[in-house]
């Protein structure tokens, strides 16, 4: 942030901070605070991100809502991509409604696809509709020859789909919200937009998406998002192993036994293998009986060191099942999540690993431990895109982390980006220097910090040589 504003300052040609806080305050038309904001967003997306959930838009969501739409009479179905940086979540929209042939089928149907960011540059690049390989890496064969057109190395979307989608200037936390022309919508899209807000902040925004959803409509959320803690106005729905919330609008009915919370939101990854038989949507409702009470802290606490003995004693399926029993009766407890993540993580159980870093997230999304334990994993099984960005966001919460910057350098330095690679490697030294250096002894067992710093020094070494 600080480097963004230095920079646009200096283009300015003003010479301190204050000057240029006034300054944005007197712009009434937000020019200027548009162009910050295309300096300071984050806008790394690519088609297709997440396709369990675009499997539950083309399987599920639009042939009921067609269904349902067609026996009201009512020809119109509304999809918002909230937060759509350069396009490619409301391309990929309009892409399976292209490939569904729901345009060639209901000649006289309105499919509206609207998507809004507060990056103007982001929204001018949508606009012109040209992505790397990069950012399409995740297209069918087939999709590709179909609506993209190759431009040297890089790929034209072609008119039609173009047209599918409008894209609009919307800052989703300015009052009012939602605004009036976005009201009216059947599925709501806004993935890994939310991360960044404070948890007041969210709880807005997730009111203002409720306000903006039709009776019944859907919300999908980023794969490391959860409502858990922050709205009570959606319900979580399974379908086929994939997540997704919907509005409701009376209370649940209370249920004879308390649902499964082992994954308040799951991971959705490319590849993943999908039930032969696809299961019957399944409601996931809020407890409604009162949990017994929780042990106090302190006894938290000592039942947790005795977790950490065991695993740092290798005596892993003690510790697995000590940990259980501490959040069975600690169900809040967040260490012991983390905790029997990394033992699973140290076993390769990596599904089970994320599970419980999942559970982490639940309970408070701004837990940097648990980015970073996606990270590592992420980057255990080569999936190099969502180990940075799991990276990326847990050094963003807690800058403090030995081993995110740790993780981070080795990704990049197996890129061939020898600069950032050094930069992350010298970090870590800096901060056991400072005296800042934190090592999570939730994932590192075997690790000292002077093996860390040595493996640090030799890597700095071979870089330099290279």
């Amino acid at each position: 942030m600080q480097a963004s504003l230095r920079a646009r300052m200096e283009q300015l040609g003003i010479g301190g901070f204050e000057p240029y806080y006034h300054r944005l305050l007197a712009d009434s038309t937000e020019e200027e605070f548009r162009k910050l904001v295309a300096l300071v967003t984050v806008t790394e997306t690519c088609f297709l991100r997440d396709p369990a959930q675009f499997e539950i838009l083309r399987r599920r969501i639009l042939p009921a809502l067609i269904a349902e739409r067609g026996a009201e009479d009512r020809r119109t179905v509304r999809i918002w991509s909230a937060g759509c940086a350069s396009g490619e979540e409301a391309y990929s929209i309009a892409l399976v409604l292209w490939n569904m042939g729901l345009q060639a089928t209901y000649p006289d149907w309105t499919f509206d696809i609207v998507a809004t960011d507060l990056n103007s540059d982001a929204l001018s690049a949508a606009c012109r509709g040209v992505y790397s390989a990069r950012s399409i890496r995740y297209v069918d064969g087939t999709w590709l020859r179909r609506y993209f057109e190759s431009d040297g190395k890089q790929y034209r979307l072609n008119d039609e789909v173009k047209r599918s989608v409008r894209f609009s200037y919307v800052n989703l936390i300015q009052e009012p919200f939602p605004p009036t022309e976005l009201r009216g919508q059947d599925v709501i899209f806004c993935k890994n937009v939310a991360i960044y807000f404070r948890p007041e902040v969210t709880r807005r925004l997730m009111h203002g998406f409720f306000e903006a959803l039709n009776e019944g409509g859907y919300l999908f959320l980023g794969h490391s998002e959860s409502l858990w803690h922050i709205s009570d106005e959606f319900r979580l729905i399974e379908y086929d192993g994939a997540f997704c919330y919907r509005k409701i609008t009376a209370p649940p009915v209370p249920e004879a036994r308390p649902p499964d919370i082992r994954r308040p939101h799951p991971v959705s990854t490319p590849g993943r293998a999908k039930p032969t038989q696809p299961s019957a949507a399944r409601m996931v409702t809020p407890r409604h009986k009162p949990a017994p009470p929780a042990p106090p802290l302190e006894d938290a606490g000592s039942q947790y060191d005795q977790c950490l003995d065991a695993f740092r004693t290798g005596a892993w399926d003690r510790a697995e099942a000590s940990l259980r029993a501490l959040m069975q009766s600690s169900p809040s407890f967040i260490r012991a999540y983390l905790l029997l993540g990394g033992l699973y993580a140290n076993q390769g159980r990596y599904e089970e690993a994320v599970d419980q870093a999942e559970r982490a997230l639940g309970l408070d999304l701004f837990e940097a431990k648990a980015h970073l334990l996606v990270g590592m994993i992420e980057a255990r099984r080569g999936r190099q895109t969502e180990a940075l960005e799991s990276l990326r966001r847990a050094l963003y919460l807690d800058d403090t982390l030995a081993l995110a910057h740790f993780w981070l350098a080795n990704l990049y330095r197996d890129r061939g980006d020898a600069e950032r690679a050094t930069r992350e490697y010298r970090n870590v030294i800096r901060s056991y220097q400072r005296q800042t250096l934190q090592l999570p002894e939730e994932f590192a067992s075997d690790l000292t910090l002077d093996q860390l710093l040595g493996f640090c020094r030799r890597s700095l070494q071979a870089l330099k040589q290279l």
